[in-house]
């Protein structure tokens, strides 16, 4: 997932949110859980509820398919987004752009007013992580 919704709240009762919602996440975490079940199920407990959910699919090389997806993503979903926003619990809701870091000296990604616009009404953050570039390293002569 390129450009995924994240939901969380310390006291965000996400099955009871999630059962009335039309909204399917790819995750669903719960307070009191470990945050490593498999291999430290008696370790650290999570601090907080939410679920993530996918907005893009697109490349995370390719930020102007992630941003039109999002837009179309959140007018999709935007009674629910709304209901979201206004559920108790509900601390942090954002948009997250996976975005490709590129081999220049200064990196700057531009965002669109409607995109912003968007967002911003329904409360929600945007955020971008910059990720390695998964371009493979291209040998050179000797």
């Amino acid at each position: 997932m390129s450009c995924v919704l994240k939901v969380k709240g310390d006291n965000f009762a996400v099955d009871e949110f999630l059962a009335g919602s039309s909204l399917e996440p790819i995750a669903i975490f719960r307070r009191g859980d470990p945050r490593l079940p498999a291999s430290q199920p008696e370790g650290p407990k999570l601090g907080a509820s939410g679920f993530h959910l996918p907005a893009s699919d697109a490349d995370f090389s390719n930020l102007q398919a992630q941003i039109a997806d999002a837009v179309r993503f959140l007018e999709l979903h935007q009674s629910e987004l709304t209901r979201l926003a206004a559920f108790p619990g509900v601390e942090s809701v954002s948009l997250d752009f996976g975005i490709e870091e590129r081999e220049v000296a200064a990196q700057s990604e531009r965002f669109p007013p409607i995109l912003l616009r968007m967002a911003g009404n329904l409360g929600i953050w945007l955020v971008f992580t910059l990720y390695p570039s998964q371009k493979p390293d291209i040998p050179t002569p000797d």
